[in-house]
Order: structure tokens, then C-alpha cells, then sequence
């Protein structure tokens, strides 16, 4: 089982810190704040994923099978653009999902960013206010572990770990 985080409010974390990192720190989480507000709530294909990916699925599974002779019948019956529409489905959705989080996915850098030169030193990450209708509130603060001088960061050691599993070993 995970251990649980400890949180707290942002007004508790940043008393902790000096007047000078307080204040940046205020400015990041203002920013945050913003941005957070600037995702907005999932869109339609993310609330459908599961089924749409699913359905895409079967189709492009179809697709390949007709278009490999297995059921010839499909080839026979929807002809060769059929079948090729069939098995551009998934890819298709898959592109479409991208394309509807592109602008989320640069946002959520650009978050974390602040994060990293704002609150990770203090051994805090800011999780930003609640921006669901019927909530509201300060936004939180988790406290985790403070980086080590000379340690590498989750993403470098993410990329590290790409890096080797992605390199050929013969």
C-alpha cells in the first residue's frame, strides 16, 4: 500500500517559507490557479474514450483481418476503402485524442515548471484550487521529498530510463 502524502493549505506552506520565496511562491501558485483554469473540463472524447477506443478497436482488427485475406468476405463486402477505413480507425482516434489534449499537455508543463522552481525545492508541489463546480476552496500543497544536490530529477531519470529501454541491444 502507497503511503499517504501529507498535505496542507497554501497559506500554511508558505508562512513556513522566507518573505522573499513566499512571495514568488504566491505568484506561481496565482499562475497555476490560472492555468488550471484555462484546462478546463475533459471534452467529449475523453469522456467517451473507453467505448469510442473499443469500437475502434473491433473495426481496425476487422480491417486487417479482411485485409489479410482471414475474412475475405470483408474485403469482398466493403471493398479495399472499406477495409482501409476500417483500419485507419484506431490510428484515426488515437490522433484525434492528441490532438484534443495538445493544448492541455502544454499547460500541464508549463505547471510543472512552476513547481519545479517554486515549490519542489521547499519539498512542497502545488496541486492548484479546486475548479469544480460546488467546490472551491485554497489550493493544496503535498509535501514530498526534498531533491538532493547532485541527484538526478524524476525527469531526468525518466529520460534515463526511456533512453536505455529504447536503445538496441543485439
Amino acid at each position: 500500500m502507497a503511503n499517504a502524502r501529507e498535505s496542507t493549505d497554501l497559506e500554511t506552506f508558505l508562512a513556513a517559507l522566507p518573505a522573499d520565496d513566499a512571495a514568488q511562491a504566491r505568484v506561481a501558485a496565482a499562475r497555476i490557479d490560472a492555468l488550471e483554469r484555462q484546462i478546463g473540463p475533459p471534452g467529449w472524447i475523453e469522456h467517451n474514450l473507453i467505448w469510442l477506443a473499443v469500437a475502434s478497436l473491433a473495426l481496425f482488427v476487422i480491417g486487417v483481418t479482411g485485409l489479410i485475406g482471414i475474412f475475405a468476405w470483408g474485403r469482398a463486402f466493403f471493398g479495399l476503402g472499406g477495409v482501409t477505413l476500417m483500419v485507419s480507425a484506431f490510428p484515426a482516434l488515437m490522433l484525434a485524442y492528441l490532438f484534443s489534449v495538445r493544448g492541455r499537455t502544454g499547460l500541464d508543463h508549463e505547471k510543472m515548471a512552476l513547481n519545479e522552481q517554486h515549490f519542489l525545492p521547499h519539498a512542497g508541489l502545488y496541486l492548484g484550487a479546486p475548479q469544480e463546480p460546488g467546490r472551491s476552496g485554497p489550493g493544496k500543497v503535498v509535501r514530498v521529498d526534498r531533491p538532493q544536490a547532485g541527484e538526478p530529477t524524476l525527469r531526468e531519470r525518466i529520460e534515463a530510463q526511456h533512453h536505455a529501454a529504447s536503445t538496441r541491444k543485439w
